[in-house]
């Protein structure tokens, strides 16, 4: 029988693979889902087979006293207000990103999160992608050396056709372009390159989808805090398909996205090889690995430890994307993410 019951706040886009990856894990159930549009919720449910409950508001859904575990996939500036309360009832959160709007926010919700001791995964799903698994594989096992320099670009021009694009391109909600989608190159750039202490950065006005409200076109030269250096891009607003690119100079190699070259590690290699594996090609929810995601969490919670993208690692990335979006409003002045986060 399933040990823990889960809520999901939210029933759009995000949430079908949400309710797919816990019916499916042997130690969840899904026990309902709450929507602000009516019917919602329940279409979901059904589309999935899961047979669970539609909840009228979200005090129904924290009153329900089987839910163990919530999901927070709603717009993000609901984020905080949802986590927090689900963290003071006792319940272990699932954070979708971006994880708040404002350091503030991040902050708030990681000291509830502190307070009440429960469980965290932030949703940097790439975290699990199979390229990013051999990147960090290669990572442990040497083939890179002492990072030299390092770039993450998230090139992603929204379509309307996207379910999130009303809230996306909007500031009240959307953000910024770093914040609301750039957010994963530079989780993706600290998960393979270590801490980033300092940004400048630049953004500029859209040129071909003028319903953006913020700049959709960022970049940002970083500084890591073992002297490595980089560039961080986000793209909104431009002629091109999705593109995540993550490229990383080592002293003893490199790794660009599925390619590697290394003279120490393979003898007489005189170019890069490329290894066959699912990429990260693909702006479709659906071709995101939320499934090992999940069951890495249960595995966290079952056994007592902190999810690699807990909150207590994913307000770092979030804080060097409000450094970012600071930097950039001041016309590229170098910020120090420190002074940021409040640390």
């Amino acid at each position: 029988m399933a040990k823990y019951g889960v809520g999901i706040l939210g029933a759009g886009w995000v949430a079908g693979e949400y309710v797919k990856a816990f019916r499916d894990n042997p130690l969840t159930e899904v026990v309902g889902i709450y929507n602000r549009t009516p019917g919602k919720a329940a279409r979901l449910l059904e589309a999935h087979g899961v047979q669970a409950r539609e909840f009228a508001s979200d005090d129904e859904l924290f009153d329900d006293e089987r839910i163990q575990i919530v999901v927070s996939c709603t717009s993000p500036d609901a984020r905080v207000e949802h986590v927090v309360r689900a963290a003071e009832t006792g319940r272990h959160v699932v954070i979708e990103k971006p994880v708040a709007l404002t350091i503030e926010g991040v902050e708030e919700i990681r000291e509830a999160i502190v307070k009440a001791g429960v469980k965290s995964v932030t949703s940097f799903v790439l975290r699990w992608n199979p390229q990013f698994e051999t990147t960090k594989q290669l990572i442990a096992d040497g083939v890179l050396g002492d990072v030299i320099y390092a770039e993450g670009d998230y090139w992603h021009p929204m379509s309307k056709l996207y379910p999130c694009y009303s809230w996306m391109v909007g500031k009240e909600v959307g953000g910024s372009a770093v914040v609301a989608a750039g957010c994963h190159a530079v989780d993706a750039l600290r998960w393979f390159a270590g801490e980033i202490e300092e940004v400048t950065a630049f953004s500029r006005g859209p040129k071909i989808n003028l319903d953006y409200e913020y700049d959709p076109v960022s970049v940002a030269c970083v500084r890591f805090e073992n002297g490595a250096i980089g560039k961080l891009a986000t793209l909104l607003d431009g002629e091109t398909p999705y593109i995540f690119n993550v490229r990383l100079f080592g002293s003893e190699g490199t790794i660009q996205n599925n390619e590697v070259f290394s003279r120490k590690h393979y003898p007489g290699a005189t170019g890069y090889w490329k290894y066959p594996t699912v990429e990260p090609d693909s702006g479709d929810v659906a071709h995101h690995p939320f499934v090992p995601e999940i069951a890495h969490f249960m595995e966290c919670i079952e056994k007592d430890v902190e999810s690699h993208a807990s909150i207590h690692d994913s307000w770092k990335s979030m804080a060097v994307c409000f450094a970012i979006d600071e930097s950039a409003a001041q016309g590229g002045t170098p910020v120090r993410v420190a002074e940021v986060a409040h640390v």
